[in-house]
């Protein structure tokens, strides 16, 4: 059984091909948690659990390290128009810019 570390997303993030989206909770092990919180894209959460599981070390990506196609198709998904001439930057922040709005509420 391998001990795994649940941590809050504060920003948008591939993890093991799944996107979340901040204040999403995800049970990660324990060098994941660590990079993500070392990071600066999750923070630790106060409850652990043991389960059997196989994970794929190498599918954490950050919003910031996605091309820009894969973004777009991700704000789509989230609702979000993307002008056709937006650039990549721009993108990430109509993405963070709904992160705030749904802290907010």
């Amino acid at each position: 059984m391998e001990k795994l570390i649940v941590v809050a997303i504060l920003s948008s993030i591939f993890v093991r091909g799944e996107m979340y989206k901040k204040g999403d909770e995800v049970k990660v092990n324990k060098r994941e948690a660590h990079e993500l919180v070392t990071r600066g894209v999750a923070e630790y959460a106060e409850s652990t659990v043991e389960v059997d599981v196989d994970i794929d070390d190498d599918n954490i990506i950050a919003i910031e390290d996605m091309k820009k196609n894969d973004l777009v198709e991700y704000a789509s998904e989230l609702g979000i128009d993307v002008p056709s001439k937006a650039t990549k930057e721009q993108i990430i922040d109509l993405i963070n810019a709904l992160d705030d709005e749904d802290e907010q509420e």
